[in-house]
């Protein structure tokens, strides 16, 4: 997009001239965020450029440029297409107007009869999105994304200790991609009738986390180990991305990252049981889940886990 702005702005660069191509979303925020006050003319298109009063030809008289050839679209000025009349020659060289068309017409003439080019000004390109008028790649970046759905816990899911293939289950899981019997079900291939855990409810990745009572009864015990036990997942609780956010809050802040790891830890688990109760039909036991924490935890420790092993909650994960 820098070399769209490029093109505009620095006309002595010889490069501004080569034809690179440009991803077809970056040409249209481009299209979007670039208004011009036209000067002489000689560095805005006419059919193009939103030039006319912050707007282009297109949004004023999309009828009219519908019949403009793409190759005139992309090189007619407005130095060009003003003054001899040539921008109603590109309208004869199109094939002629519909009803609606001549309507839209006569209203881009009046919008046209307005305006006076001056020679001795040049053209003013104007980027939208920063205060200045002037391009910035920041400004662009967060533009792409604006009103995009966001991942909110991933900075504590990838900035927590913990093993990668933990933090990437549970990437996975917040976002429904896991191999649960919904997702099964879907594509049509053999998944249990009911939560393995709790035979229950029909088995979710939100369930697995939050709402299974065998999780509820792990995150009870982890957060009673912590004397934190308001902050373990509420009856009314069904998403545990929302579940995790709200937990942090109580969470003291000296805390706060060896708790994301025990929460990994215990989602980790949490699935690993749940895998050994399909696979190799093992009982549903919350005694063993805790059983695995415990060793984990140790595990993890030894590794690196060094805020894990601050909070000192070994000896209360023990059933």
């Amino acid at each position: 997009m820098r070399w769209q702005w490029y093109k505009k702005t620095r006309l002595d660069r010889p490069w501004t001239d080569l034809e690179l191509p440009s991803h077809p979303n970056a040409l249209a925020l481009f299209a979007i965020a670039v208004t011009t006050e036209v000067g002489n003319g000689t560095n805005t298109l006419f059919w193009s450029d939103r030039w006319i009063h912050g707007c282009s030809i297109e949004a004023l008289a999309p009828a009219v440029f519908a019949v403009i050839a793409p190759r005139t679209r992309r090189t007619r000025t407005v130095a060009d297409a003003l003054p001899d009349g040539q921008w109603l020659e590109d309208i004869r060289n199109g094939g002629g107007l519909s009803w609606h068309g001549i309507r839209e017409f006569f209203r881009l003439w009046d919008c046209l009869m307005q305006i006076t080019l001056q020679e001795d000004q040049d053209d003013r390109h104007i980027w939208k999105l920063d205060a200045y008028g002037q391009y910035s790649s920041k400004s662009a970046y967060r533009s792409y994304f604006n009103g995009s759905v966001t991942f909110e816990p991933w900075r504590r899911l990838w900035k927590t200790w913990a093993p990668g293939k933990c933090k990437m289950f549970l990437w996975l899981a917040i976002q429904n991609r896991c191999w649960t019997a919904d997702r099964l079900a879907k594509r049509g291939l053999e998944h249990p009738d009911k939560c393995p855990l709790c035979d229950q409810e029909e088995e979710t990745a939100q369930h697995l986390l939050t709402t299974c009572v065998s999780a509820r009864q792990v995150w009870f015990h982890l957060f009673q180990a912590l004397n934190l036990i308001s902050a373990a997942p509420r009856l009314n609780e069904r998403n545990f991305a929302n579940w995790w956010h709200k937990a942090m809050k109580k969470v003291p802040k000296e805390k706060k990252k060896g708790v994301n790891s025990l929460i990994i830890l215990g989602a980790w688990t949490i699935w690993k049981h749940r895998n050994d109760c399909v696979f190799n039909r093992a009982s549903p036991s919350v005694a063993a889940i805790m059983r695995e924490i415990k060793n984990e935890h140790d595990l993890w420790c030894m590794a690196g886990a060094k805020k894990l092993e601050k909070l000192e909650v070994g000896r209360g994960l023990s059933l």
